[in-house]
């Protein structure tokens, strides 16, 4: 409860409200500070506008609690409605359209109708025919998991990104707490930056092979390492569908080199998982030469965590599952 001086002033104060007079005449008279008014008239104004009548304003809680039934089943259904008609409609154009207040709007569609605002997912385009190859190897695949020729056996994930010299900024997840915008720092875009294609291969126990800057690469480097690794235990290759990877010559090349080479169909540990970690720490400031990303990479490669490495791989049948539940289609 609220001191008694002040709930006297809140009772001056709701009471000018209701008189029609302006803050400045309600300040001047009662001797309370013209501030205070002016955010207390915002309180009350806001208490009304969500539906709570004039009556019922309490001025001896100190903090306006909003009830839950300040509205009527009547806007419910409106909002329903106008969702249902265009789920991308934002919550300040439905109060617009509505004349109430956007409080109001996100109140209800988050207790009333329990949804959620998210954003929307990119993904790759993929036709039916596209979709059902796709159905067909996370099959396949799976079923090489669920039943390997040997039980210890290595599975080896590969792909490439191309890591360029800019900054790398999450405008969603990267933030600047300061008390004035002008001392948020600008993060500049250079309009050709210098790239970096890097070659990348990890296996199932968090063996992580070291950066390369695709068939003579899979000749000299990628074949001894795995070979290497692996030593006598048998194991599985996955690339992903590029086309440098999907050529004829390559893929021939694969078959009589590597044991159970797969297209993996996008559902590799190194495309949801390595290259964002590696590209948040090699890009966490922008490189003034080529040379220092290049460095940059080999050292996030050479310090990755194994067990991270180990996890991301472990979700990748789980993931295979799932492609094939929804017949190729994408998943969350």
């Amino acid at each position: 409860m609220l001191l008694t001086e002040q709930i006297v002033r809140r009772g001056a104060m709701v009471c000018g409200f209701r008189a029609g007079r302006t803050n400045i005449e309600i300040a001047t008279f009662n001797n309370i500070p013209h501030g205070t008014v002016r955010n207390f008239r915002m309180t009350y104004n806001k208490f009304v506008e969500d539906g709570g009548k004039e009556e019922e304003f309490d001025v001896t809680n100190g903090k306006r609690k909003r009830r839950s039934d300040a509205h009527d089943d009547d806007i419910v259904d409106n909002i329903q409605q106008i969702i249902d008609k265009d789920p991308g409609r934002s919550m300040r154009g439905i109060a617009r359209e509505l004349s109430v207040s956007d409080f109001l709007v996100r109140k209800i569609v988050k207790q009333d109708i329990r949804y959620k605002s998210y954003s929307l997912r990119r993904g790759q385009f993929m036709s039916a025919a596209t979709k059902e190859r796709r159905a067909e190897r996370a099959a396949a695949l799976l079923n090489k998991f669920k039943h390997p020729p040997d039980k210890d056996m290595l599975i080896f994930y590969s792909n490439e990104k191309n890591f360029n010299q800019d900054q790398k900024v999450n405008k969603k997840n990267n933030r600047w707490l300061c008390s004035d915008p002008s001392e948020v720092p600008i993060v500049m875009a250079t309009k050709f930056p210098a790239t970096v294609m890097v070659l990348g291969v990890i296996s199932n126990k968090g063996d992580v092979m070291p950066p390369h800057v695709y068939l003579d690469v899979l000749k000299n480097i990628v074949k001894p390492w795995m070979d290497q690794v692996a030593g006598d235990r048998p194991y599985l290759w996955q690339q992903d569908g590029a086309p440098a990877h999907t050529a004829k010559k390559v893929q021939d090349w694969c078959e009589d080199n590597f044991p159970h080479s797969l297209g993996q169909g996008n559902l590799n540990p190194l495309d949801f998982f390595v290259w964002g970690v590696a590209e948040r720490d090699t890009n966490r400031s922008p490189h003034s030469t080529k040379q220092s990303l290049i460095n940059s990479i080999t050292e996030v490669f050479a310090n990755f965590d194994r067990e991270s490495v180990v996890n991301a791989c472990s979700r990748v049948r789980s993931r295979l599952e799932e492609v094939v539940d929804a017949k190729g289609d994408f998943i969350r």
